[in-house]
């Protein structure tokens, strides 16, 4: 029982980190000039592909019971 409480704690940590890391990739896409190898096209690819995925996967994670 306690792991599931951890887990639950260590999830909810991650969700906020993960908000702060798509705040942070979000800054990027609207202040910085894109360069060769980190376009505005690869920041929002990066918060769709991985961020969003793993906020959902904690999310649902948090919502069993």
């Amino acid at each position: 029982m306690s792991d599931r409480k951890r887990m639950k704690k260590v999830r909810k940590k991650r969700v906020k980190s993960v908000q702060k890391q798509m705040d942070s990739h979000e800054e990027k896409i609207q202040k910085e000039k894109g360069r060769l190898d980190t376009t505005k096209d690869y920041w929002r690819k990066e918060i769709d592909k991985k961020f969003l995925k793993q906020i959902d996967e904690d999310e649902e994670y948090l919502e069993e019971k």
